[in-house]
Protein backbone atom coordinates (compact mmCIF):
# COMPACT_ATOMS: atom_id res chain seq x y z
CA UNK A 1 0.00 0.00 0.00
CA UNK A 2 2.63 2.52 0.77
CA UNK A 3 4.56 1.76 -2.16
CA UNK A 4 1.64 2.29 -4.45
CA UNK A 5 0.93 5.98 -2.65
CA UNK A 6 4.61 6.86 -3.09
CA UNK A 7 4.56 5.60 -6.79
CA UNK A 8 1.09 7.71 -7.25
CA UNK A 9 2.05 10.92 -5.90
CA UNK A 10 5.48 10.93 -8.42
CA UNK A 11 2.61 10.23 -11.06
CA UNK A 12 0.72 13.17 -10.24
CA UNK A 13 3.11 15.31 -9.36
CA UNK A 14 4.04 14.84 -13.41
CA UNK A 15 0.50 14.90 -14.45
CA UNK A 16 -0.21 18.29 -12.14
CA UNK A 17 3.33 19.75 -14.11
CA UNK A 18 1.66 18.57 -17.03
CA UNK A 19 -1.46 20.32 -15.95
CA UNK A 20 -0.18 23.85 -15.17
CA UNK A 21 2.19 23.84 -17.91
CA UNK A 22 -1.10 23.23 -20.69
CA UNK A 23 -2.87 25.78 -18.71
CA UNK A 24 -0.64 28.62 -18.56
CA UNK A 25 0.27 28.59 -22.02
CA UNK A 26 -3.45 28.69 -22.56
CA UNK A 27 -4.37 31.61 -20.24
CA UNK A 28 -0.83 33.21 -21.30
CA UNK A 29 -1.40 32.91 -25.33
CA UNK A 30 -5.10 33.37 -25.37
CA UNK A 31 -5.84 36.83 -27.78
CA UNK A 32 -6.34 40.38 -26.09
CA UNK A 33 -4.57 42.59 -24.19
CA UNK A 34 -6.00 41.64 -20.30
CA UNK A 35 -4.12 44.69 -18.71
CA UNK A 36 -5.81 47.34 -20.87
CA UNK A 37 -9.15 46.20 -20.00
CA UNK A 38 -8.20 46.43 -16.08
CA UNK A 39 -6.35 49.54 -16.26
CA UNK A 40 -7.50 52.57 -14.32
CA UNK A 41 -9.60 55.20 -17.28
CA UNK A 42 -7.39 58.22 -15.98
CA UNK A 43 -3.96 56.20 -16.53
CA UNK A 44 -2.01 56.83 -19.19
CA UNK A 45 -0.74 54.83 -22.02
CA UNK A 46 2.44 54.70 -20.43
CA UNK A 47 1.31 54.02 -16.74
CA UNK A 48 0.12 50.63 -18.86
CA UNK A 49 3.32 49.93 -20.00
CA UNK A 50 5.15 50.75 -16.64
CA UNK A 51 2.87 47.80 -15.52
CA UNK A 52 3.70 45.35 -18.22
CA UNK A 53 7.13 46.19 -17.25
CA UNK A 54 6.22 45.90 -13.21
CA UNK A 55 4.31 42.30 -13.80
CA UNK A 56 6.87 41.02 -16.68
CA UNK A 57 3.80 40.71 -19.44
CA UNK A 58 5.50 40.95 -22.02
CA UNK A 59 8.37 38.78 -20.88
CA UNK A 60 9.27 35.12 -22.76
CA UNK A 61 6.90 32.90 -21.68
CA UNK A 62 8.91 30.50 -20.10
CA UNK A 63 10.58 33.13 -17.72
CA UNK A 64 6.42 34.26 -17.36
CA UNK A 65 5.90 30.90 -16.12
CA UNK A 66 8.86 30.02 -13.83
CA UNK A 67 7.81 33.54 -12.15
CA UNK A 68 4.20 33.03 -11.41
CA UNK A 69 4.96 29.49 -10.31
CA UNK A 70 7.85 30.74 -7.87
CA UNK A 71 5.74 33.50 -6.48
CA UNK A 72 2.92 31.08 -6.44
CA UNK A 73 4.96 28.67 -4.08
CA UNK A 74 6.54 31.55 -1.59
CA UNK A 75 2.80 32.82 -1.50
CA UNK A 76 1.22 29.38 -0.62
CA UNK A 77 4.15 28.96 1.88
CA UNK A 78 3.46 31.80 3.85
CA UNK A 79 -0.55 31.03 3.65
CA UNK A 80 0.28 28.04 5.59
CA UNK A 81 2.40 29.21 7.88
CA UNK A 82 0.02 32.47 8.43
CA UNK A 83 -2.46 29.70 9.58
CA UNK A 84 0.24 28.45 11.88
CA UNK A 85 0.94 31.40 13.63
CA UNK A 86 3.41 32.74 11.28
CA UNK A 87 4.22 36.29 11.06
CA UNK A 88 1.89 38.66 9.60
CA UNK A 89 4.82 41.37 7.58
CA UNK A 90 5.04 38.68 4.56
CA UNK A 91 5.15 41.16 1.23
CA UNK A 92 2.31 39.33 -0.74
CA UNK A 93 3.56 38.53 -4.88
CA UNK A 94 0.41 37.65 -6.47
CA UNK A 95 -2.24 40.31 -6.17
CA UNK A 96 -5.46 40.82 -8.19
CA UNK A 97 -5.39 43.13 -10.86
CA UNK A 98 -8.58 44.40 -10.71
CA UNK A 99 -9.20 44.50 -6.73
CA UNK A 100 -5.73 44.65 -5.99
CA UNK A 101 -6.14 42.21 -3.14
CA UNK A 102 -3.82 39.49 -2.35
CA UNK A 103 -4.58 36.04 -4.39
CA UNK A 104 -4.23 33.29 -2.21
CA UNK A 105 -5.41 34.90 1.05
CA UNK A 106 -8.74 36.00 -0.44
CA UNK A 107 -9.15 32.67 -1.88
CA UNK A 108 -9.13 30.96 1.48
CA UNK A 109 -11.17 33.41 3.00
CA UNK A 110 -13.28 32.86 -0.25
CA UNK A 111 -13.11 28.89 0.29
CA UNK A 112 -14.55 29.08 4.04
CA UNK A 113 -17.20 31.32 2.96
CA UNK A 114 -17.95 28.63 0.05
CA UNK A 115 -17.22 25.08 2.87
CA UNK A 116 -20.24 25.37 4.82
CA UNK A 117 -22.46 25.57 2.27
CA UNK A 118 -20.56 22.92 0.06
CA UNK A 119 -20.30 20.47 2.87
CA UNK A 120 -23.70 20.75 4.19
CA UNK A 121 -25.03 20.12 0.77
CA UNK A 122 -22.83 17.32 0.19
CA UNK A 123 -23.74 15.57 3.59
CA UNK A 124 -27.44 16.17 2.60
CA UNK A 125 -27.39 14.44 -0.63
CA UNK A 126 -25.26 11.04 0.25
CA UNK A 127 -27.34 10.64 3.51
CA UNK A 128 -30.44 10.86 2.04
CA UNK A 129 -29.71 9.23 -1.36
CA UNK A 130 -28.21 5.99 -0.27
CA UNK A 131 -31.49 5.30 2.62
CA UNK A 132 -34.24 6.38 0.09
CA UNK A 133 -32.52 4.67 -3.26
CA UNK A 134 -32.47 1.23 -1.42
CA UNK A 135 -35.86 1.88 -0.44
CA UNK A 136 -36.77 2.07 -3.35
CA UNK A 137 -35.12 -0.81 -5.15
CA UNK A 138 -36.10 -3.49 -1.77
CA UNK A 139 -39.42 -2.10 -2.74
CA UNK A 140 -39.67 -2.20 -6.72
CA UNK A 141 -42.80 -1.23 -8.49
CA UNK A 142 -44.83 -1.02 -5.44
CA UNK A 143 -47.04 2.30 -4.74
CA UNK A 144 -44.03 3.49 -2.41
CA UNK A 145 -41.07 2.75 -5.17
CA UNK A 146 -43.65 4.63 -8.25
CA UNK A 147 -44.13 7.54 -5.76
CA UNK A 148 -40.16 7.99 -5.64
CA UNK A 149 -39.81 7.60 -8.95
CA UNK A 150 -41.99 9.97 -9.95
CA UNK A 151 -40.62 12.85 -7.65
CA UNK A 152 -37.10 12.03 -8.44
CA UNK A 153 -37.85 12.82 -12.32
CA UNK A 154 -39.91 16.17 -11.42
CA UNK A 155 -37.43 17.26 -8.92
CA UNK A 156 -34.46 16.21 -12.10
CA UNK A 157 -37.12 18.22 -14.84
CA UNK A 158 -37.48 21.49 -12.80
CA UNK A 159 -34.30 23.51 -12.80
CA UNK A 160 -32.71 24.55 -8.98
CA UNK A 161 -32.23 28.20 -10.00
CA UNK A 162 -35.61 28.00 -10.11
CA UNK A 163 -36.89 26.37 -7.48
CA UNK A 164 -34.10 28.25 -5.25
CA UNK A 165 -35.85 31.75 -6.40
CA UNK A 166 -39.60 30.17 -5.50
CA UNK A 167 -38.30 29.28 -1.96
CA UNK A 168 -36.49 33.11 -1.61
CA UNK A 169 -39.85 34.53 -2.45
CA UNK A 170 -41.72 31.89 -0.11
CA UNK A 171 -39.49 32.20 2.88
CA UNK A 172 -38.80 36.38 2.30
CA UNK A 173 -42.39 37.61 1.88
CA UNK A 174 -44.72 34.92 3.70
CA UNK A 175 -42.34 34.17 7.16
CA UNK A 176 -40.62 37.13 6.49
CA UNK A 177 -37.04 35.84 7.28
CA UNK A 178 -34.27 36.52 5.05
CA UNK A 179 -32.41 33.91 3.56
CA UNK A 180 -30.07 35.88 1.25
CA UNK A 181 -25.85 35.98 1.79
CA UNK A 182 -24.48 34.17 4.41
CA UNK A 183 -26.29 36.28 7.56
CA UNK A 184 -28.59 38.72 8.00
CA UNK A 185 -27.21 41.99 7.01
CA UNK A 186 -27.82 45.15 8.78
CA UNK A 187 -28.17 43.06 12.05
CA UNK A 188 -25.17 42.73 14.64
CA UNK A 189 -25.74 39.20 16.76
CA UNK A 190 -23.56 37.86 18.98
CA UNK A 191 -23.32 33.99 20.44
CA UNK A 192 -26.05 32.19 19.95
CA UNK A 193 -28.09 34.28 18.03
CA UNK A 194 -25.49 34.63 15.40
CA UNK A 195 -25.18 31.02 15.68
CA UNK A 196 -28.49 30.51 14.75
CA UNK A 197 -28.76 33.02 12.19
CA UNK A 198 -25.94 31.90 10.17
CA UNK A 199 -27.38 28.00 10.02
CA UNK A 200 -30.49 29.11 8.92
CA UNK A 201 -28.84 31.09 6.20
CA UNK A 202 -26.45 27.66 5.46
CA UNK A 203 -29.72 25.78 5.88
CA UNK A 204 -32.30 26.54 3.40
CA UNK A 205 -29.16 27.33 0.34
CA UNK A 206 -28.24 23.81 0.61
CA UNK A 207 -31.15 22.00 1.32
CA UNK A 208 -32.47 23.55 -2.13
CA UNK A 209 -29.31 22.73 -3.84
CA UNK A 210 -29.35 19.12 -2.48
CA UNK A 211 -32.98 18.45 -4.28
CA UNK A 212 -31.39 17.91 -7.53
CA UNK A 213 -28.33 15.95 -6.24
CA UNK A 214 -30.53 13.57 -4.19
CA UNK A 215 -33.17 12.73 -7.15
CA UNK A 216 -30.57 11.88 -9.17
CA UNK A 217 -28.20 9.96 -6.79
CA UNK A 218 -31.30 8.22 -5.67
CA UNK A 219 -32.01 6.99 -9.09
CA UNK A 220 -28.37 5.68 -9.54
CA UNK A 221 -28.38 4.08 -6.22
CA UNK A 222 -31.88 1.76 -7.07
CA UNK A 223 -29.99 1.13 -10.02
CA UNK A 224 -27.03 -0.04 -8.44
CA UNK A 225 -28.50 -2.04 -6.33
CA UNK A 226 -31.16 -3.86 -8.16
CA UNK A 227 -28.01 -4.78 -10.50
CA UNK A 228 -26.30 -6.25 -7.92
CA UNK A 229 -29.56 -8.06 -6.46
CA UNK A 230 -30.24 -9.69 -9.82
CA UNK A 231 -26.64 -11.63 -9.90
CA UNK A 232 -26.12 -15.11 -8.93
CA UNK A 233 -24.62 -14.97 -5.69
CA UNK A 234 -26.90 -13.23 -3.97
CA UNK A 235 -29.67 -15.57 -5.53
CA UNK A 236 -27.61 -18.32 -4.01
CA UNK A 237 -27.42 -16.45 -0.70
CA UNK A 238 -31.12 -16.39 -0.28
CA UNK A 239 -31.43 -19.81 -1.33
CA UNK A 240 -29.22 -20.78 1.60
CA UNK A 241 -31.58 -19.52 3.75
CA UNK A 242 -30.38 -15.83 4.77
CA UNK A 243 -32.56 -13.60 5.72
CA UNK A 244 -33.33 -10.75 3.74
CA UNK A 245 -31.23 -7.71 6.12
CA UNK A 246 -28.20 -10.24 5.80
CA UNK A 247 -28.58 -10.75 2.36
CA UNK A 248 -29.70 -7.05 1.30
CA UNK A 249 -27.28 -4.88 3.37
CA UNK A 250 -24.21 -7.60 4.05
CA UNK A 251 -23.58 -9.17 0.08
CA UNK A 252 -25.72 -6.96 -1.64
CA UNK A 253 -24.82 -3.16 -0.42
CA UNK A 254 -20.70 -3.85 -0.09
CA UNK A 255 -20.36 -4.17 -4.01
CA UNK A 256 -23.36 -1.40 -5.05
CA UNK A 257 -21.59 0.87 -3.57
CA UNK A 258 -18.24 0.64 -5.50
CA UNK A 259 -19.41 3.00 -8.21
CA UNK A 260 -20.39 5.69 -5.68
CA UNK A 261 -16.64 5.32 -4.24
CA UNK A 262 -14.93 6.74 -7.07
CA UNK A 263 -17.53 9.22 -7.23
CA UNK A 264 -15.91 10.87 -4.26
CA UNK A 265 -13.14 12.29 -6.21
CA UNK A 266 -14.82 14.81 -7.28
CA UNK A 267 -16.03 16.08 -3.71
CA UNK A 268 -12.77 17.71 -2.98
CA UNK A 269 -13.28 20.09 -6.33
CA UNK A 270 -16.73 20.86 -5.25
CA UNK A 271 -15.82 21.97 -2.03
CA UNK A 272 -12.78 23.90 -3.09
CA UNK A 273 -15.01 25.35 -6.45
CA UNK A 274 -18.84 25.70 -4.35
CA UNK A 275 -22.03 26.22 -7.17
CA UNK A 276 -21.82 29.60 -9.40
CA UNK A 277 -25.45 29.74 -9.63
CA UNK A 278 -26.27 28.98 -6.32
CA UNK A 279 -24.39 31.44 -4.73
CA UNK A 280 -25.16 34.28 -7.15
CA UNK A 281 -28.38 33.22 -6.80
CA UNK A 282 -28.29 33.74 -2.62
CA UNK A 283 -25.78 36.05 -2.83
CA UNK A 284 -22.85 34.28 -0.85
CA UNK A 285 -19.43 36.10 -1.73
CA UNK A 286 -17.67 32.15 -2.30
CA UNK A 287 -14.99 31.08 -3.98
CA UNK A 288 -17.20 30.19 -7.34
CA UNK A 289 -18.47 33.26 -7.58
CA UNK A 290 -15.13 34.88 -6.91
CA UNK A 291 -13.64 32.43 -9.89
CA UNK A 292 -16.09 33.47 -12.07
CA UNK A 293 -16.00 36.82 -12.32
CA UNK A 294 -12.16 36.35 -12.77
CA UNK A 295 -12.60 34.33 -15.83
CA UNK A 296 -14.78 37.49 -17.36
CA UNK A 297 -12.17 40.13 -15.88
CA UNK A 298 -8.86 38.31 -16.93
CA UNK A 299 -7.64 38.14 -14.17
CA UNK A 300 -4.90 36.26 -15.27
CA UNK A 301 -3.46 35.66 -11.35
CA UNK A 302 -6.87 34.91 -10.15
CA UNK A 303 -7.25 32.26 -12.99
CA UNK A 304 -4.40 30.60 -12.90
CA UNK A 305 -4.13 29.85 -9.64
CA UNK A 306 -7.81 28.36 -9.32
CA UNK A 307 -6.89 25.92 -12.30
CA UNK A 308 -3.75 24.78 -10.07
CA UNK A 309 -5.68 24.50 -7.07
CA UNK A 310 -8.38 23.15 -8.58
CA UNK A 311 -6.42 20.58 -10.40
CA UNK A 312 -4.16 19.54 -7.32
CA UNK A 313 -7.58 19.19 -5.52
CA UNK A 314 -9.14 16.65 -8.61
CA UNK A 315 -5.95 14.04 -8.41
CA UNK A 316 -5.96 13.76 -4.16
CA UNK A 317 -9.98 13.04 -4.50
CA UNK A 318 -8.93 10.55 -7.20
CA UNK A 319 -5.94 9.24 -5.11
CA UNK A 320 -8.02 8.95 -1.77
CA UNK A 321 -10.73 7.09 -4.25
CA UNK A 322 -8.88 4.55 -5.21
CA UNK A 323 -7.14 3.99 -1.49
CA UNK A 324 -10.97 3.41 -0.36
CA UNK A 325 -11.51 1.50 -3.45
CA UNK A 326 -8.98 -1.25 -2.56
CA UNK A 327 -10.48 -0.96 1.19
CA UNK A 328 -13.90 -1.90 0.48
CA UNK A 329 -13.41 -4.50 -2.45
CA UNK A 330 -10.50 -7.51 -1.94
CA UNK A 331 -10.58 -7.73 -5.43
CA UNK A 332 -8.88 -4.89 -6.40
CA UNK A 333 -4.90 -5.30 -6.37
CA UNK A 334 -3.26 -1.72 -6.10
CA UNK A 335 0.14 -3.92 -6.60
Amino acid sequence: MLSYIVRRLFQMALTLWIVSVLSFLIVALAPGDPLASQLDPKKTPADLERRRDEIGYDDPVVKKYTDFYSRFFSDFGAVVSKQFGGGDNYSWQLTSETSKEAVLPTMWRKMLVTLPLVIVNTLLVWSLSFPIGIYSALRRNTVQDRAITVLSYTLIAFPGFWISILIIGFVTKTLGIPIVSPETIGVELEGPRAFFDRTWHIAIPAFVGALTGVATLTRYVKGQMMEVMGQDYIRTAKAKGLDDDQVYYKHALRPASLPFITMLAGLLPSIFGGSVVFEAIYSWPGLGRWVFEAVFQRDIYIVMTSLFVGSALTLIGILVSDILLSVADPRVRLS
